[in-house]
């Protein structure tokens, strides 16, 4: 009883009508948990101050420049000829066709009158029947010989006429004395008129024997003149007629190759007949054509273009054979469909194991004209065409230039270069006036960019 009495003072009194105060409990409570949260963030902290006071420092890496290590080239004034590559066709230099000078029928053919076989000068390639042409040249050598046996007789004749006019001359002098001497008889009356007349009779009748054998040699002389006349056009006949039986063999002009045959043996052909092609083909020629600026360049070089060697390739069973050539012409006229001037080069010869043919596509590197003094530099030198870059002092300086040919990789160019520049070779993005480079001689153990790259070394090593 005492217990509870007690334990009833000990609870505080509170007026009438108030709100219960919270307990206790419920109020510590999270300010215990507040405190230790606090606890342990404080911990925390300190501990990664001590962590990052313990770290070991390092100073920075100070700051060096890019160096790009590249590739240069020396410009060096000379003069200067770049090749032009070109394409061209190869064709006949000499091409003959064949034909049948009589007509008849063949009777005999040469077994290398084939398509693509190769014959000699001189080769009999077919015969025409030769029978009738053997009997006209029988024929006008008979007429020749008829008229020369006439000749022979007017000459026989004209010697005995003129043996006899020289006689009748004689007696016709004869006459003349006599008759002279008569009229001087007469002239003393030792002689009548009578005998002198006579006389003057027989010079009569002399004087009509020498006019009789002066008109029967020329007589005889007009006909030596016509039968020597008919000779003559009796000797073309037996020359005719003696070419007529050689034309009945088809001969080869030259050495050469056939092209083509259109004749088998018992055909009948006609006088003029094409029966066979041949070309040579030691006389080739390349056909090629030049663009007007390249024509208007090289024509005017100090080099004439007649007389230019250039070098003629053609790919075979890929394999690429070379023979060398020199420009023989120039083109009659501009051709219009291909908008230049044409060209025709004579192939030379060369050990090669293939035989060229006409009808080959090949290629063909011809000499422009000469710059002088210019400058030789890599493609890769150049910039835009208009610009190059000079290595001075390991800095790069701009150099502007004009682009005057391309010789394959190699740019043909003037501008502001001198003898003995160095001229960056290596294509570098990054080129501009002052960039720093160094050649691949200059490099050391440092580890640096490599040519024409842009990667930088890492800032944090």
């Amino acid at each position: 009883m005492l217990d509870k009495a007690d334990k009833r003072l000990d609870l505080p009194t509170e007026p009438a009508g108030a709100t219960p105060a919270p307990s206790r409990r419920a109020f510590v409570r999270p300010m215990v948990q507040i405190a230790l949260m606090a606890l342990v963030l404080a911990g925390a902290w300190v501990a990664m101050e001590r962590l990052a006071d313990s770290r070991k420092q390092r100073t920075p890496r100070p700051f060096t420049p890019l160096v790009y290590t590249v590739e240069t080239t020396l410009a060096k004034r000379a003069d200067n000829r770049p090749d032009i590559r070109l394409y061209g066709q190869v064709d006949t230099g000499r091409n003959v066709d064949l034909r049948t000078a009589v007509s008849g029928d063949v009777v005999e053919i040469h077994p290398d009158m084939v398509a693509g076989r190769r014959v000699a000068r001189g080769t009999v390639l077919l015969r025409v029947d030769p029978f009738a042409y053997e009997g006209a040249l029988v024929e006008a050598r008979a007429n020749l010989a008829s008229t020369r046996a006439a000749i022979a007789e007017i000459d026989a004749r004209l010697a005995s006429e003129r043996e006899q006019l020289e006689a009748a001359d004689a007696q016709l002098e004869l006459g003349r004395a006599d008759l002279e001497r008569a009229l001087s008889l007469a002239g003393s009356g030792a002689l009548t008129d009578k005998e002198v007349d006579a006389r003057r009779l027989i010079l009569s009748q002399r004087e009509q024997a020498s006019s009789l054998r002066r008109n029967n040699i020329l007589i005889a002389e007009a006909q030596r003149t016509q039968q020597e006349a008919n000779a003559e056009r009796l000797e073309w006949k037996v020359r005719e007629a003696q070419r007529k039986l050689e034309d009945t063999a088809l001969i080869a002009p030259f050495d050469g190759i056939i092209s083509d045959e259109t004749v088998e043996t018992g055909r009948s052909v006609n006088a003029n007949e094409v029966v066979a092609s041949i070309y040579d083909d030691s006389a080739l020629d390349v056909e090629f054509t030049l663009t007007n600026a390249q024509y208007g360049r090289m024509a005017t070089d100090a080099d004439p273009l007649v007389g230019r060697e250039v070098e003629l390739n053609w790919s075979v069973g890929g394999t690429q054979y070379t023979w060398p050539a020199t420009i023989d012409r120039i083109g009659a006229r501009v051709t219009a469909e291909r908008g230049g001037v044409e060209v025709f080069a004579r192939i030379g010869e060369a050990n090669n194991p293939v035989q060229l043919r006409p009808g080959a596509f090949v290629s063909l590197t011809v000499p422009d004209r000469i710059w002088p003094q210019t400058f030789r530099l890599p493609e890769t030198a150049v910039r835009n065409s208009d610009h190059v870059f000079l290595v001075v002092d390991g800095k790069l300086e701009r150099r502007d230039v004009r682009l005057i040919a391309w010789d394959g990789e190699d740019a043909i160019l003037d501008g502001d270069l001198n003898d003995g520049d160095i001229v960056l070779a290596t294509r570098l993005t990054e080129a501009t006036e002052g960039v720093s480079v160094r050649e691949p001689s200059q490099e050391t153990a440092t580890p640096e960019a490599q040519p024409g790259s842009t990667e930088k070394p890492d800032a944090g090593e």
